[in-house]
């Protein structure tokens, strides 16, 4: 099994090269699915999102994608409180946006971004116990031994070496629930920056860099993610130089499940 996991593409502000570099290398590599977990816009504008999505669907590969902060009216206080996800649902059809069950896999997204929020920083992200739960019921459908999977756009739990900081509400709470309700890796956006922890020795938590030209202390990337065993996920972290893919990382992180 291999996925391809991209995120923060922010069609507006997008790197050229790096998306050309990026659909080379699916188109190059054959995997299972592109996984993006959201940014896919810069301003939530129609025509970013509409642009993303149609570079999505030419993709030699299944994509599935789960929005991010960017992809509301991002400047429209009246599209934020009366259709925030409007856009993004229409540009989106025909994509895999729901839970996408397989005999290998199975990906639930988890929308974390907010069009508003009682806080100054309406980037950051948020989980409710309500789309915790939904999201752990989900899992269950998953087949015997297919990997199982969390997308969201902002991590439940931040790396501390991270080059912004932020919190999501409730990520640490549902990050634990989710783990309990079987979730084995989760993948995120929305820091521009590679990583891969293992949290405790039960799953996975891997984020992603940016295909955008808003690079944050390295260059556009992705991950590619590869199950060489049953309890094993191998993380292949991809730089983007100069329009080319280079391979910076390769770690196996062994969990062990019950």
């Amino acid at each position: 099994m291999q996925l391809v996991h991209l995120t923060d593409l922010h069609f507006g502000c997008e790197d050229k090269a790096a998306l050309a570099a990026a659909a080379r290398y699916v188109a190059d590599n054959k995997p299972d699915a592109v996984i993006i977990t959201g940014d896919i816009s810069k301003d939530g504008l129609a025509s970013e999102l509409n642009d993303a999505c149609a570079w999505m669907r030419e993709l030699a590969a299944q994509v599935m994608v789960t929005p991010g902060n960017h992809d509301v009216p991002y400047y429209e206080m009246w599209g934020r409180l009366a259709y925030p996800w409007a856009r993004f649902n229409a540009a989106a059809k025909g994509l895999h946006t729901d839970a996408w069950h397989t005999p290998d896999w199975s990906v639930v997204a988890v929308n974390t971004a907010r069009p508003w929020q009682f806080r100054m920083n309406w980037a950051q992200g948020e989980i409710s116990p309500g789309q915790t739960a939904v999201a752990g019921a989900e899992l269950q459908r998953a087949a015997p031994g297919a990997l199982r999977i969390i997308i969201t756009h902002h991590p439940l739990d931040w790396p501390n070496d991270a080059p912004i900081k932020g919190l999501t509400r409730g990520g640490l709470r549902g990050q634990e629930k989710l783990i309990d309700a079987g979730a084995e890796l989760f993948l995120s956006g929305h820091l521009h920056f590679a990583s891969a922890r293992l949290i405790g020795r039960r799953a996975l938590s891997v984020v992603s860099g940016t295909l955008s030209q808003r690079v944050r202390h390295e260059p556009c990337a992705f991950t590619v993610i590869r199950r060489p065993l049953q309890d094993a996920i191998e993380t292949e972290v991809v730089y983007i130089v100069q329009g080319v893919c280079q391979t910076a990382s390769v770690r196996q992180f062994k969990l062990n499940t019950p």
